[in-house]
């Protein structure tokens, strides 16, 4: 697991943060999942005997139940990029945990039954709970497709039978950081993970950050720190983490977040005045190369590009000391 599937293993785990997610995406945020309805079940996957060893950890799975029947099997995957093998790999996921499912419906019938092992043993009354996986998705990227199975496959064209046979398989995605129905409607949510995935919207626009944070400093003052090493994970900002404890419940981020925006700011600045620098020097090069005849298109846009302080200073060098604009182009490979 990478370290933003840890954290996000860790957090979604909380039985709370894990049914107001599906609560908010199934049921429009009405609150039907009691959190207390929800079991933990193994993430580990393991393939059938008859194919090549293999180990699979789901990121997060719980089975909902209510009354004590079991009701649906509910996982959480974690994606940073789209993964345009999705289809298949989600239904692997799913079909292994159907699987897992039947051996233990057999093991339970061969004791009760005093069957050997070997035989068949699910039987025509025997019934298995449904799988659901949710892919949560953190990635800047629109996942526009594949989002089910016959997005991957390649059906031949004139041919319509064929892909009216073969089964179609449909997958999940929330898209994190996009807000509505292009991704999480994060007003549909009910705990802290409303503010958690709100800051992640709005991650790439620091004044509107800046904004929703100061709206919901209550929340921010008072994360879970397992909320907090998540969003830190999943924003790719350990600043945030600032005086962390971990043997402490909550964790107050409003100090680290208003030092993490101060720090943006002057990294702004600094940019901006690397970049004065830098069109400055690219204006003193051009206006010498003027005087030595007429700048081509193409020599104009490399020098207007460059941002790099070193290579502006050698072609300023080399400008000087070229008697044409061609011998200066020659010099400098472009």
């Amino acid at each position: 697991m990478g370290k933003n599937d840890v954290a996000l293993s860790s957090y979604f785990s909380d039985p709370q943060i894990f049914a107001d997610l599906f609560n908010a995406w199934m049921y429009g945020g009405e609150q039907v999942i009691d959190p207390e309805s929800l079991m933990t079940e193994d993430s580990v996957q393991s393939r059938p005997e008859y194919v090549r060893p293999y180990k699979h950890v789901r990121d997060v799975v719980k089975m909902y139940q209510r009354d004590g029947i079991q009701l649906v099997l509910l996982g959480i995957e974690n994606q940073e990029k789209v993964d345009y093998s999705a289809p298949v790999r989600i239904m692997q996921f799913d079909g292994a945990d159907y699987q897992n499912q039947v051996r233990r419906t057999e093991e339970e019938n061969r004791k009760r039954l005093g069957l050997k092992t070997g035989l068949p043993a699910f039987f025509r009354e025997d019934r298995i709970v449904p799988v659901i996986t949710l892919i949560l998705y953190f990635g800047e990227e629109e996942w526009d497709r594949p989002v089910r199975l016959h997005d991957m496959l390649a059906f031949p064209e004139g041919d319509t039978r064929i892909k009216t046979l073969v089964p179609d398989y449909p997958i999940h995605v929330i898209s994190v950081r996009r807000n509505g129905s292009a991704g999480m409607d994060i007003s549909l949510l009910h705990t802290e993970l409303r503010q958690v995935f709100g800051f992640l919207q709005y991650q790439e626009d620091k004044e509107e950050l800046k904004r929703y944070v100061e709206e919901n400093r209550t929340v921010f003052s008072r994360l879970s720190s397992n909320a907090a090493l998540f969003l830190a994970a999943s924003a790719h900002e350990t600043r945030l983490l600032k005086g962390l404890n971990r043997e402490e419940e909550h964790y107050d981020m409003c100090r680290a977040l208003d030092e993490w925006y101060a720090d943006g700011v002057s990294e702004g600045e600094k940019r901006g005045e690397k970049n004065g620098i830098c069109k400055g020097v690219s204006a003193a090069l051009l206006r010498i190369l003027e005087k030595k005849g007429s700048v081509p298109e193409k020599c104009l846009a490399y020098i207007s590009s460059q941002k790099n302080m070193d290579r502006l200073n050698q072609l300023l060098d080399l400008a000087v000391a070229s008697e044409t604009v061609a011998e200066f182009e020659k010099k400098a490979g472009i």
